[in-house]
């Protein structure tokens, strides 16, 4: 029997945490016993270099230019197209990952007569700060697109609930497969950076959904009553207007815009928070890596994050959107540090289960479980 012939399809490919457990899923079938011949898909959002690099391991590479962000007239051609390349191919199994791609991908695959189909949700679509119509929209296709789904992957019990309760699928197709972190790279992590004030951390893509313009209402009540001072470190296509709102706020002497960083886990030992306001989230990388680093968090109580940070004790949690509630928890971090120094010995300490070692094995079994690997 040839090598099983699999196809991870990813609706944008830059430097988010879905991409990272795309790629740590790949590395984890790379180790397998038993080979597997495998392939990433991407959208017409990405980077070249870094999808350049994936080819460089030996796995290919493919671009579905009609695969975009939210757009119905594309995604219909989409369709089509991933389904001539499944039925081509002759693709064994599909993993997708995201909304788009998990859309387009799992209807392209009923077409292509695909024998095994995997989604991974990285994240809850629907959301509060979304038109209510596209939440609609995307809540019946998910439910129609779960029909033919032979196993569901989440990040965490809540949001594999939430799912259940929404009708998306049944309880007998979900597997909770924690996203793996390289756990000792961001706990040896050496500062990069000294400062003479507090130092909060953003990491994250600059977009809608992050709680962005929250968290610089909380930098501007904070500042006339603690010291401190907030680097972003992140692109996205709120940049530009994240830097001009910066400087027209007079917000300059605060908020430092770093852009993209690849020393993010030293980054992360050298501030006393990390601060995600997100709206929409699934369970984030990142605050798995600021809690290995030992930096407690402030975030919000969405999706998985609970099932990462336990309130009061690692960090904080708060609603999306309550910028009172934000500021009072991030004022608290910057002006005791007993309370920062105990919920990062704490936060140190509350990771295991994100250990990349695990997360990979957990796939390999799933795999094996639904494609065997015969001769």
């Amino acid at each position: 029997m040839s090598e099983p012939r699999v196809l991870h399809l990813i609706t944008r490919f830059f430097h988010g945490g879905a991409e990272e457990t795309t790629l740590n899923t790949l590395e984890a079938l790379s180790m397998a016993p038993e080979p597997y011949d495998l392939r990433l898909g991407v959208g017409a959002g990405h980077d070249p270099d870094r999808l350049a690099s994936v080819a460089e391991r030996g796995i290919d590479t493919i671009v579905f230019d009609s695969i975009r962000h939210y757009n119905p007239v594309t995604a219909v051609v989409a369709v089509g197209a991933v389904a001539r390349y499944l039925r081509r191919e002759r693709i064994d199994l599909l993993h997708t990952h995201s909304t788009e791609a998990g859309i387009i991908g799992r209807f392209a695959a009923r077409l292509a007569d695909t024998p095994v189909v995997i989604h991974e949700i990285h994240g809850d679509p629907i959301a509060a700060d979304r038109n209510p119509l596209l939440n609609a929209a995307i809540l019946r296709l998910e439910r129609l697109a779960a029909t033919d789904c032979t196993a569901l992957i989440v990040k965490s019990e809540h949001i594999r609930q939430t799912y259940i309760d929404r009708g998306i699928g049944t309880p007998e197709q979900y597997h909770t497969i924690y996203h793996g972190v390289e756990l000792d790279r961001f706990r040896s992590a050496i500062p990069v950076r000294e400062s003479d004030v507090p130092t909060l951390l953003f990491v994250g893509r600059l977009a809608d959904g992050k709680g962005l313009l929250d968290l610089l209402d909380a930098v501007d009540r904070l500042r006339s009553d603690a010291e401190f001072e907030l680097l972003v470190a992140g692109d996205g296509p709120l940049a530009d207007d994240l830097a001009d709102r910066v400087e027209s706020r007079g917000l300059d002497a605060v908020v430092e815009l770093l852009g993209y960083r690849d020393d993010v886990p030293e980054l992360m030992a050298s501030s006393e928070a990390l601060v995600l306001p997100s709206y929409r989230e699934g369970t984030p990388r990142v605050i798995t890596e600021a809690l290995a680093a030992g930096t407690p968090v402030v975030a919000t109580d969405i999706a998985g994050i609970p099932e990462q940070v336990e309130d009061g004790a690692t960090g904080y949690l708060v609603t999306p959107g309550d910028v009172a509630a934000l500021t009072d928890r991030l004022r608290r971090l910057l002006t005791d540090g007993e309370t920062r120094r105990t919920m990062g010995d704490r936060a140190a300490r509350s990771v295991e289960k994100f250990e990349i070692d695990t997360a990979q094995e957990t796939y390999r079994r799933l795999y094996a479980e639904l494609l065997p690997n015969e001769p």
